[in-house]
């Protein structure tokens, strides 16, 4: 267990974003694979810690897994609770992933005063894209955008531009703007994750030089 415990406080120094999932680590294997009491005790209380760090919807399922673990003494079948654990947890609320996420910048080129860009896919992992006006020039741009994954019409996502935003519903839409430069698009993805859900936004980008 010692190198394991170690490798988790190496990244929990180094990170801080990831330190209360390197203390859960190792709290959830000292928890199921304590042979004795206050061993498991201890890893049973570095996993409800997480409370403070994490969110709780996110927290509960394995702070109760690790109480299970503890109280259960020492039987084989326990290993299993590790990835029941996690499983249950991630089914509920979704892959861990850095919070808040950051805004990513969409690549682009220019050939011929036609102008493309290169838009990652929009999910709870990638929540914001923008696309930056080329340097000189007005442009006509247009975005092609296709979003799914829920079950409902609530508004899925915003397209904004200068001080006019856009929202809209998943489906499939085409836009058209003019931008020059210092103009930003942004497009942003409303929805946060929900059980039985996939949230995606799917979008392709261009233009031309007028």
């Amino acid at each position: 267990m010692f190198p394991l415990v170690l490798g988790c406080s190496v990244i929990g120094l180094l990170s801080r974003e990831f330190m209360p999932w390197a203390l859960l680590v190792a709290g959830m294997v000292a928890t199921v694979t304590g042979k004795q009491m206050k061993l498991r005790i201890t890893g049973f209380i570095v996993v409800v810690s997480t409370l403070w760090f994490l969110p709780v919807s996110l927290s509960v399922p394995l702070a109760v897994t690790a109480a299970v673990a503890a109280l259960t003494g020492w039987r084989r079948y326990k290993y299993l609770l590790i990835p029941a654990g996690f499983v249950f947890s991630v089914f509920f609320t979704g892959l861990p992933g850095q919070l808040p996420a950051a805004p990513v910048v969409a690549s682009s080129s220019i050939s011929d005063g036609i102008l493309s860009y290169s838009i990652p896919e929009l999910n709870t992992s990638v929540t914001e894209v923008l696309l930056p006006a080329p340097f000189e020039g007005t442009w006509a741009v247009w975005i092609a955008i296709e979003a799914g994954g829920v079950r409902d019409s609530i508004p899925m996502m915003a397209v904004e531009l200068r001080e006019e935003m856009l929202i809209l519903p998943a489906g499939t839409d085409t836009l058209s703007f003019t931008v020059t430069p210092g103009d930003t698009l942004t497009i942003s993805l409303l929805k946060e994750f929900e059980p039985f859900n996939h949230t995606a936004v799917h979008a392709a980008s261009g233009g031309e030089l007028l």
